[in-house]
């Protein structure tokens, strides 16, 4: 007899057991997923018993955050220490060994420079309370699945000398995944990536570590950091040409007396004929056709003047400022002299009195002439503040 073994009904359907929760990022890693599938049919009308087959895996663990930075506004110093705030986002899934309760996600977090060295803060410290007293022990924020934790940092900007005033200061921060296992910062979550869901046992009951993070500025995807770009602009003294913002101060030369004009000249000398005129009228050796006429010219024994100008274009005073200068050797040895300083408002400097040192000068209006060297500490210079300083020397 042939029996006709008619299907006249071919089901296959999952139900999803879970024995975790589900979260907004996703069930909770660990979490057991079992898959059951049913075939329910009937022989010659005769319902058969239903042939059912069931298959569980663990959920993986996903790594996702994100990281944001919120910079109080205004310009900074160079060295200054700012506060800042930062927002950490736990989008992943960690959940406990058997997937029933959720986990906090650790991560080492920190700020650096967003690639250039000279921008690298001097000191960085993290708190977790706004008012700034409760240090985070290694560097570690522990976030929960689906929220955020908000902490703070008083970061001391870098003071590199190549700051100017305006320059942007461009740092990071990040946020770096940690092992559960993790004690004191420093043991990095690491993926499986060679590892991936099939029929056998072990993987399906495994489960495995999977980096969901996306890229962040010059931050790959993926590799279990995150990170949040922000900059503080420069507020910092700049010193520039008074006559010419956009060039660097000058030092000007004039030679104002040779031996043509003043045989007897020596390095007390305050005679000054560059202007010509009368003062020319009055060069004690010049033949009397060449007079009205006759400039100094730099030659052995003549006497330069030099005047050094700069303003303060920036917009902080600039503190501590001092001024030096070493002529070389075709200068005569010891003839620097007469040395002045003004400082103040552009058309109205005062005159400052000098007093000499035999150290180096560290006090305001202290200076020191060493041999063919010249020192002059000026103390602080205040913003649109000009700074005018002559002194002579003869030529060898």
């Amino acid at each position: 007899m042939k029996v006709n073994k008619t299907l006249t009904a071919l089901i296959a359907s999952a139900g999803l057991g879970l024995s975790g929760h589900a979260f907004a990022a996703g069930t909770l890693s660990n979490s057991t997923i079992t898959n059951t599938s049913t075939l329910d049919y009937t022989v010659a009308g005769v319902n058969q018993n239903d042939v059912t087959s069931q298959v569980d895996f663990k959920v993986d663990y996903k790594v996702d955050m994100a990281i944001s930075a919120t910079a109080a506004t205004g310009n900074a110093a160079p060295g200054e220490t700012i506060s800042m705030t930062f927002a950490l986002k736990n989008d992943g899934n960690l959940g406990n060994t058997t997937g029933t309760a959720a986990e906090a996600q650790a991560f080492a977090v920190s700020v650096d420079n967003n690639g250039a060295t000279e921008h690298t803060p001097i000191s960085v410290t993290f708190y977790s309370d706004v008012g700034l007293t409760t240090t985070i022990p290694n560097n570690k924020v522990t976030v929960l699945p689906d929220q955020t934790v908000t902490f703070y940092a008083k970061v001391e900007l870098s003071k590199d000398a190549s700051l100017s005033n305006g320059d942007n200061v461009e740092m990071i921060v990040s946020a770096r995944a940690l092992a559960p296992s993790d004690t004191d910062g420093t043991t990095f979550l690491n993926q499986d990536l060679a590892a991936n869901k099939n029929l056998d046992d072990t993987s399906l009951n495994t489960s495995y570590v999977v980096f969901a993070d996306s890229a962040t500025g010059t931050d790959a995807a993926q590799n279990g950091i995150i990170t949040d770009d922000f900059l503080r602009t420069m507020s910092t003294a700049e010193f520039t040409y008074p006559n010419d913002p956009s060039k660097a101060p000058k030092l000007d030369v004039a030679i104002i007396n040779d031996i043509i004009c003043d045989k007897d000249i020596d390095k007390d000398s305050t005679k000054d004929y560059s202007t010509g005129g009368a003062d020319v009228g009055t060069c004690p050796t010049v033949i009397t056709a060449n007079k009205a006429t006759y400039r100094p010219k730099a030659i052995p024994n003549s006497m330069a003047k030099f005047t050094y100008q700069a303003k303060n274009t920036g917009d902080v005073p600039g503190n501590d400022v001092s001024f030096s200068e070493t002529l070389t050797s075709e200068y005569l040895a010891n003839s620097l002299n007469t040395a002045t300083l003004k400082v103040g408002p552009s058309g109205s400097l005062a005159s400052r009195t000098l007093t000499p040192v035999t150290d180096e000068p560290d006090a305001t209006n202290e200076y020191r002439i060493d041999g063919n060297k010249i020192e002059i500490f000026i103390g602080d210079v205040a913003k649109d503040e000009e700074i005018e300083i002559t002194f002579t020397a003869i030529v060898e």
